[in-house]
């Protein structure tokens, strides 16, 4: 397979979404055969969060587990926030052991975000280096808002769940502290410049360095925090952010993530289209509804016969596609759950969309720290990067099992847990 194609037909991209009907209708949900694997992969996946010792005896969650130095890299706040998230979701849909389980990591997790990484209150810090941090030490001390954003909607769901008053408290000071960090218009900043982080503007640029659609990602939180506390101001920056992210969503389906390049990296794209879907959920706004369905449509439409989404998808000066596929497969995870989401996981696209993440799920029962987790993939020049990676798990174990077709009632996923 070409990791890096060129289609010279002029508009053959946007075509892409075009060709699709505007809604799917009624697809037959996945046969129970082919449901199997994938609800037993999943429950590797959660057996990997629980047990490999990938969550830390602080209670943060490393980022991964590193197959080659075999070490954990850091302990990593936002995708401690997914963990805490993800527990509420394992907790509603679980027996009384599972929900035991799942709810007592996550408050530990929770005790770590609002001591160990909370330098003031609403923020958390990046990362804690545990092992060797290497090109990412220059964030540890970023106060990103996008990670606010994911730890603030885990805290209002395990306070859901448990009644947790601490996490209500550090669940309103965040929704507070990200209400300074977006203007009127919706646009999000980054990170707030300090003598440590520095200004945003003055980093390389990158997607998740700069405002973008990523940040409609933050509504989720800030919609679960103005319906627990009854006020508008925080509803109301839910919509701003996901309004402000239509601005960039070409009539394809597609967002773009790099207004330079005018390129699209698969993962904030589905960053966009997750948020618009929940936010549009919880509000009733239809609008955000189509536009997330919209951008469904054209990532499954986008995916090759091997289940790979693009991975950053561009259309140069002259019309020519350009398509980078090397493997990111916590991409591969959002777009099969977005399927799903949409009524879309019967599609032959989205079954090769879960045929590409059992292939990237680690088979190493001599390797507990790493068996049953799902590997990142490949870095952008294609570097293999097989480690077991705690995010690309979370969005395997739930887009698998949404995937499978097996609900609670009538709802496919509530949106609060969307993780």
């Amino acid at each position: 397979m070409s990791e890096v194609t060129t289609d010279a037909r002029a508009g053959v991209g946007e075509a892409l979404g075009a060709r699709v009907p505007a809604t799917l209708g009624a697809v037959p949900r996945p046969r129970s055969a082919a449901a199997g694997p994938a609800l037993l992969a999943a429950r590797r996946g959660v057996r990997w969060l629980q047990e490999s010792g990938i969550q830390s005896a602080s209670g943060g969650y490393h980022s991964w587990f590193d197959r080659t130095s075999r070490v954990h890299p850091f302990e990593y706040s936002e995708v401690t926030g997914y963990q805490v998230t993800l527990a509420a979701w394992l907790a509603a849909r679980g027996d009384l052991a599972v929900r035991e389980v799942a709810l007592g990591d996550a408050e530990r997790a929770v005790r770590w975000l609002t001591t160990a990484v909370q330098p003031v209150p609403g923020a958390f810090r990046c990362l804690e280096a545990s092992a060797a941090v290497g090109r990412f030490a220059a964030k540890a001390d970023r106060l990103y808002t996008f990670d606010a954003g994911i730890i603030l909607q885990g805290l209002v769901a395990h306070h859901a769940a448990t009644g947790s008053p601490a996490a209500a408290r550090a669940a309103l000071d965040t929704g507070e502290w990200l209400l300074r960090h977006v203007d009127d218009a919706g646009v999000v900043q980054p990170w707030p410049a300090t003598a440590q982080a520095g200004r945003w503007q003055d980093a390389p640029g990158d997607w998740s360095t700069r405002p973008g659609v990523h940040h409609a990602k933050i509504g989720i939180g800030l919609a679960a925090l103005g319906e627990l506390t009854g006020e508008q101001r925080f509803t109301r920056a839910a919509v701003a952010v996901c309004e402000d992210a239509l601005h960039r969503q070409l009539p394809s389906g597609r967002f773009v993530t790099n207004p330079v390049a005018g390129t699209t990296n698969v993962h904030p794209h589905s960053y966009a289209a997750e948020a618009l879907w929940a936010v549009g959920t919880a509000t009733g706004r239809a609008d955000l509804l189509d536009a997330s369905e919209r951008a469904t449509l054209w990532a499954l439409a986008a995916t090759d016969r091997d289940g790979l989404p693009p991975r950053r998808y561009g259309v140069d000066a002259a019309g020519a596609v350009q398509v980078v596929r090397h493997p990111r497969v916590d991409g591969v995870a959002q777009v099969l759950r977005l399927a799903a989401l949409h009524s879309a996981h019967g599609t032959s696209a989205a079954q090769r969309l879960v045929a590409a993440l059992l292939q990237h799920q680690v088979s190493a029962p001599d390797e507990p720290r790493a068996d049953g987790g799902f590997a990142f993939g490949a870095g952008t020049d294609g570097t293999p990067l097989p480690h077991a990676n705690v995010w690309v798990t979370a969005f395997a174990v739930q887009a698998l099992v949404l995937a499978a077709g097996d609900r609670r009632g009538a709802a496919v996923l509530d949106w609060r847990h969307l993780v």
